[in-house]
């Protein structure tokens, strides 16, 4: 017979994990965004730089983040739902 459902435990150390890491890579762009901006760089390569951060790099951490979060909360779901399902 083939097992279903989950370790809550182990997976509610998963979602905990998530939420940690989308945490610690939010805090990394905000702490890189504001190192950035408060460098003094003038010149074509500072705006081409600036440019590619404002316009992409910042944008795909932040996706990053988000995607963690989202992948977190089903997670959560998840484990809620096999905890009622068992009992438990």
């Amino acid at each position: 017979m083939a097992k279903l459902g989950l370790d809550p435990e182990a997976m509610s150390a998963l979602q905990k994990q998530l939420q940690a890491d989308a945490g610690a890579i939010t805090s990394l762009t905000k702490k890189l965004d504001g190192l950035l901006k408060a460098a003094w760089w003038e010149g074509a390569d500072a705006t081409k730089f600036r440019g590619e951060w404002d316009g992409g790099h910042k944008a795909q951490l932040a996706r990053v983040a988000a995607a963690l979060e989202a992948a977190a909360q089903a997670v959560a779901t998840n484990v809620a739902q096999q905890r009622q399902a068992s009992g438990s």
